[in-house]
């Protein structure tokens, strides 16, 4: 028989996969060399197969091979363009120099020092002699004048720095590998902010205000608990620099740092309750996506639009409008629709490490750790031979608690899958006891996430002491995750320093095992093929021959 979750279809993923090899190529400055080549070949491919396609002849069969080469082309292209990186920089290596610069603010890295910001931005102005950097992309490191309030998100500013140009190719795993990796071409480091701070437009401001009231609402009650007020607030407003260095250090050795990024868990929670609102003011279906969808878009606004809690809006946008709009819909389409949604508007975000983990992931919960649990669940039948009638509440509990705990046992396996070969190359580290705190911490940390939902509600309603209840609720739950994910740290071998040898290991390895994922999944995980062993087997022997130090620090 032939498990429900194997029969999902997703025909966008040949228009995406093409896509990603092409970007991949301009990225990585292959572009340059290849995109003649390519363009050329499916310009000739599509020609050849449109003629064909009017004659009636075989050669219409090159109509796929000449769209995914003319995808590639098109990824390629668009890649280039959102990067646009000058030319002169590279070509006359000019050196680091002081500049004056007027930049807007994208994104914003958490800080704990009041008078420092730092993030992504674009350039407004420049001097006349540095003209080709308007409109590009920069890293910036700045220091804020005394009395001086951090910029939100669309805030500009004139600083005074030092501007270098990235490599056009930084190494793996590295800081500038990173910036690179968001489209960023330019480093602006050492810079002072100089005269005042124009405020980002209206919506911006609005969402600065939103958020902060959501904070005021969630620390109430709660004074006494600062620590556990900031890991409510870093949880349920993405505000990473709210954590201390030893709660920050805690949760990424531990493999649980994704906690604290608005990500799908943020999105499902805060759609659940406004679907709930919704349909108890008995708004009719289309009515109700569309109000739901903006108010999913308004919270996504106002906790910074991190490119985690974008990408889960448009995963759970486009698996309800698919529904709406009567077309066939489920995880895999939504994902594959959602990820091209996501490249057409930020093609760099490709090479972050969230998206290669928040899809990664989703793509090994859908394609193994699904049909997995089907699997066990199906074998699962204790008291087979009792009547269901003749079954008490004791045996509804022990049935009930084994089917949940195939179900987090196989999830897990499927993320930790593609999660451990991505989460070296990004960050040198191998976690083993993140694999046994993930199965706790994630349903756990779902009622955090339903307690700070329910606590916003009721209080931007003008409910206080509610708030208070949930809040208190959050904070008790939040203290038995932060006491064991400490003391699942203390265990021998819990977590250390490790990366592939040589670095692309870690980009082929979680290629190669989504690869295997999709193979597995299309044949059905039959037995003649490895079943469900296989990718097991494969990220065993990847890590066997694969695994070497972590590089030094420089």
């Amino acid at each position: 028989m032939t498990h429900r979750s194997l029969r999902h279809r997703a025909p966008l993923l040949a228009l995406v996969l093409p896509w990603m090899i092409g970007s991949a190529l301009a990225h990585h400055d292959l572009a340059p060399r290849a995109l003649g080549i390519l363009v050329g070949t499916a310009l000739t491919a599509i020609a050849i197969a449109w003629g064909a396609a009017l004659t009636g002849g075989k050669a219409a069969r090159l109509a796929p091979v000449a769209l995914a080469l003319a995808l590639a082309a098109t990824g390629a292209l668009r890649t280039a363009q959102d990067r646009d990186r000058p030319a002169e920089w590279d070509e006359l290596g000019l050196p680091p120099r002081e500049a004056r610069l007027t930049l807007r603010v994208e994104r914003l890295f958490a800080t704990r020092e009041p008078d420092r910001c730092g993030g992504i931005a674009r350039v407004v102005a420049a001097a006349p002699h540095l003209g080709d950097l308007a409109g590009q992309r920069i890293s910036f490191s700045a220091t804020l004048p005394a009395g001086l309030s951090p910029p939100t998100r669309g805030a500009e500013f004139e600083a005074l720095g030092v501007l270098a140009p990235l490599p056009r190719d930084p190494p793996p795993a590295s800081f500038q590998r990173a910036l690179a990796d968001q489209g960023a071409n330019f480093e602006f480091t050492r810079a002072r902010v100089e005269g005042a701070i124009t405020p980002a437009g209206p919506w911006r401001q609005l969402c600065s205000a939103g958020e902060a009231r959501l904070e005021r609402v969630l620390r109430a009650g709660l004074a006494h608990r600062p620590e556990l007020a900031d890991l409510y607030v870093a949880m349920l407003l993405g505000k990473k620099q709210a954590l201390s260095p030893e709660q920050k250090d805690a949760f990424v050795r531990s493999g649980t740092m994704h906690l604290f990024a608005v990500s799908g868990l943020h999105i499902a929670a805060i759609g659940l309750a406004v679907h709930t609102l919704l349909t108890l003011a008995r708004l009719p279906g289309r009515a109700r996506f569309l109000a739901g969808t903006a108010l999913l878009w308004l919270y996504v606004e106002i906790t910074g639009s991190e490119p985690s809690a974008v990408r889960a809006f448009w995963m759970i946008t486009c698996l309800l409008g698919a529904r709406q709009i009567r077309a066939p819909s489920n995880g895999l389409s939504a994902l594959a629709a959602s990820a091209l949604v996501v490249l057409l508007i930020a093609p760099h975000q490709l090479f972050t490490a969230g998206f290669q983990l928040s899809y990664g992931i989703v793509a090994a919960l859908l394609l193994y750790g699904a049909p997995l649990q089907e699997k066990w669940h199906e074998a699962w039948k204790p008291w087979a031979n009792l009547p269901a009638d003749a079954r008490d509440w004791r045996h509804q509990a022990v049935d009930g608690a084994g089917r949940a705990v195939m179900t987090s046992v196989a999830l897990g396996i499927a993320a930790t899958l593609v999660s451990t070969p991505a989460t070296l190359g990004f960050f040198s580290l191998l976690a083993p006891v993140g694999f046994v705190v993930n199965l706790v911490l994630i349903p756990v940390s779902s009622l955090v996430l339903f307690a700070g939902v329910a606590s916003m509600l009721v209080g931007l309603a003008g409910l206080t002491p509610l708030a208070v209840l949930f809040n208190h609720a959050a904070a008790l739950t939040l203290a038995a995750m932060e006491a064991m994910v400490v003391a699942a740290l203390r265990i021998p071998g819990a977590s250390w320093p490790a990366s592939f040898d040589p670095p692309v290991l870690a980009v082929a390895g979680s290629a190669g095992l989504l690869a295997l994922l999709g193979l597995g999944y299309a044949l059905g995980w039959r037995r003649r093929i490895g079943g469900y062993w296989l990718p097991v087997a494969a990220l065993a022997l990847l890590l066997a021959f694969g695994l070497g130090d972590a590089p030094a620090a420089p």
